[in-house]
């Protein structure tokens, strides 16, 4: 061990734990080429800036979480299908919570709900080579054993919470990896993921109330498209289309 690194092999993925990061992400984008290998995970039990989306971060007490980057690099994955990596990083995170509680759900495009309370939130980088998808940076904060949130945060929730039960945190980790192997082993065939994908969505059945930058509408889920953007079904029969941040729910 060095620098209080460590290296090991854990469900088929190879491992770079560090004793203490500002962020997993960060960490694992800044890996030298010769560590920039396939199936390649960047652990810390201790993130002091976890990162979401934008300008958001992930709060995470030391030692009772799960804050990871893994490096996926498939090469055969078109970047025009690029979302090929969430959906299977998004259901390999569903898998892993259906063992332990029901109603779990994927928010798109980036969050794992249990009935209306967040339990997990994922942020993928993508590094593109011509047409095809040189790597991408997948991280994953995922509650598991925290008692209580402090952050403003408006629905936080743990594992431990909806169990009242405690998970060994590496022996939690060796099971989340061997639930995203699985749907990362289908990355090619792009109809099951989306398939799959969408029959996990977080609100897919019904008529909801959304915003966009014209107004407030209401409309039901659809799908997402080869893209990953949401599509939406308006109570007029119109598709609507929406990349990130583009809508959001009321």
């Amino acid at each position: 061990m060095e620098n209080g690194l460590k290296k090991y092999s854990l469900a088929g993925f190879r491992v770079l734990e560090y004793n203490a990061l500002e962020s997993t992400n960060t960490t694992a984008a800044a890996l030298p080429r010769e560590e920039l290998r396939d199936k390649t995970v960047v652990l810390t039990y201790r993130q002091a800036a976890g990162r979401g989306q934008g300008s958001n971060t992930w709060e995470s007490e030391p030692g009772k979480n799960i804050s990871v980057s893994i490096v996926f690099c498939p090469r055969a994955c078109e970047a025009s299908r690029q979302f090929a990596v969430s959906m299977v990083i998004a259901l390999g995170c569903r898998d892993f919570i259906r063992k332990f509680t029901e109603d779990c759900t994927v928010k798109w495009p980036n969050d794992i709900y249990v009935g209306e309370c967040k339990i997990a939130g994922i942020l993928i980088e993508h590094c593109i080579s011509g047409n095809r998808i040189a790597s991408s940076v997948c991280g994953i904060g995922l509650n598991v054993n925290q008692k209580q949130f402090c952050s403003d945060a408006p629905n936080p929730v743990s594992l431990l919470q909806l169990t009242g039960k405690e998970l060994n945190i590496q022996q939690a980790l060796e099971m989340l990896l061997a639930c995203i192997d699985k749907w990362y082993g289908r990355i090619e065939d792009y109809a099951c993921l989306e398939k799959e994908y969408r029959e996990s969505m977080y609100r897919r059945e019904g008529v909801y109330k959304w915003e966009d930058e014209r107004g407030r509408f209401r409309a039901s889920i659809a799908g997402v498209d080869e893209y990953g953007r949401l599509v939406l079904k308006d109570i007029t029969g119109k598709d609507r289309v929406y990349g990130f941040k583009e809508v959001k729910f009321c």
